[in-house]
């Protein structure tokens, strides 16, 4: 399915053990917003089961359009693979949808109302601009939940 939504789905192959890539993942995640006593070694906020977890990076201050990051961890013979896709979080793609909605149905009754088509016109440009800054918020605040992770998983094995 095309969503205008925006996300990021990437496959990383690691040379290690499913058991290790799960130990280091949840070992640099949290499930406790507030500041800790190990908060230095401490990436990620979220949940990690055995196999998948749903994480975001800690942050210092609010970001609207931060990614969450949703990945799977599978077994093979040299090691395994994580499978991760990045998507803004559920809140957000909802106020998203309900600002799309609303838009539109103005711009149709104005539409409706009036017959000029600078009223689409205009709702359309809004709407383009509105799904660019996401969308360019979304890359910016993608990179350094990318960066954190890579510099999880190259780190020195135990």
């Amino acid at each position: 399915m095309i969503s205008l939504l925006p996300s990021y789905h990437e496959t990383i192959v690691i040379p290690r053990s499913q058991e290790e890539v799960y130990e280091l993942i949840s070992t640099a995640s949290t499930n406790k917003p507030f500041i800790q006593l190990d908060e230095s070694r401490l990436f990620f906020n979220g949940w990690v089961r055995h196999n998948r977890f749903r994480l975001s990076l800690r942050t210092q201050r609010l970001t609207h359009y931060s990614p969450l990051m949703i990945g799977k961890i599978e077994t093979t013979s040299a090691g395994c693979i994580l499978f991760l896709e990045y998507k803004l979080f559920p809140n957000i793609r909802a106020i998203v949808t309900l600002s799309t909605i609303l838009v539109v149905s103005v711009m149709l009754f104005f539409y409706y109302q009036t017959r000029q088509m600078a009223f689409p016109l205009g709702g359309l440009f809004l709407l383009g601009a509105i799904f660019f800054i996401i969308r360019s918020n979304f890359m910016l605040q993608l990179r350094p939940l990318r960066d954190a992770m890579y510099v999880l998983l190259s780190g020195p094995p135990k």
